[in-house]
């Protein structure tokens, strides 16, 4: 196993470190923009390989508890998520190039819809993996975090929204790292509250990218569909906050029992 995640996380690395060359070349961007997108690629490459090596023993199949010896490919397309993650970054910086226009909205569609497939692949494969759910939490709530910031300092979404946005994504980070800690980690698996908060972060953000290069006039129509985002987010915030609490007081009644 350790050999597939050196093998699968190097090939990723050179995949993205490859991309950003190629379009720093095309687009006669200096030379140090591609060193300041190599360092964030191999940083988090290398910490993803030193997290897979870890927690390799949680790439066992869910229920029957067969180890894998090698990545699977459901496992494979979730990692591509966070592999992706500096370059989705970087590309949005330079959004201003004409051939992004297009380019952009797309790759973001494609990656967000893997999101469902990596799920459906495990299913169908019927190789639905500890790791795999774990995986998947991060690379949705890492890859929403990136785009966030990103929108927010080129003021592609307001402010009120990024706060709501983070917020939410703060609290899921906060709250499972509080149990990790406590040895009393959360199921892994999405609520249906989550999987609506991540469906409508997501489509946001594409809708938002698809408002640069449209009419002013509809300026109208995006700020409403902000303002409808933001109401269901933060609703379902409650919904997040109340699942910790629950799991607080469960484990709160566990220690106690044991004392």
């Amino acid at each position: 196993m350790v050999r597939s995640i050196l093998r699968t996380v190097g090939v990723y690395l050179f995949l993205q470190l490859s991309f950003g060359f190629v379009f720093v070349y095309m687009e006669h961007l200096p030379a140090s923009s591609w060193i300041i997108f190599f360092v964030p690629s191999l940083l988090i490459h290398t910490g993803l390989g030193f997290f897979l090596i870890g927690f390799r023993k949680a790439f066992t199949i869910i229920p029957s508890g067969e180890t894998l010896h090698h990545i699977n490919i459901a496992n494979k397309i979730t990692l591509l998520r966070i592999s992706s993650l500096p370059t989705i970054a970087f590309l949005l910086v330079y959004n201003e190039t004409i051939e992004l226009r297009v380019v952009l909205p797309v790759l973001l569609i494609m990656l967000f819809m893997t999101d469902s497939f990596d799920g459906q692949v495990a299913r169908r494969m019927k190789q639905i993996t500890r790791m795999g759910q774990m995986l998947d939490s991060i690379s949705d709530y890492s890859l929403l975090a990136v785009i966030s910031i990103v929108y927010y300092i080129n003021h592609i979404v307001p402010r009120w929204m990024f706060y709501i946005i983070f917020f939410r994504l703060l609290l899921q980070a906060l709250g499972m790292f509080v149990f990790i800690l406590l040895h009393k980690p959360l199921p892994v698996s999405s609520t249906w509250g989550g999987k609506i908060t991540i469906a409508t972060i997501m489509t946001l953000y594409v809708l938002e990218m698809i408002r640069l290069f449209t009419p002013h006039n509809l300026d109208a129509l995006f700020i409403a569909l902000e303002y409808m985002s933001g109401l269901i987010i933060l609703l379902l915030s409650f919904e997040k906050a109340r699942i910790f609490f629950r799991q607080g007081r469960h484990v709160s009644r566990e220690r106690k029992d044991q004392d």
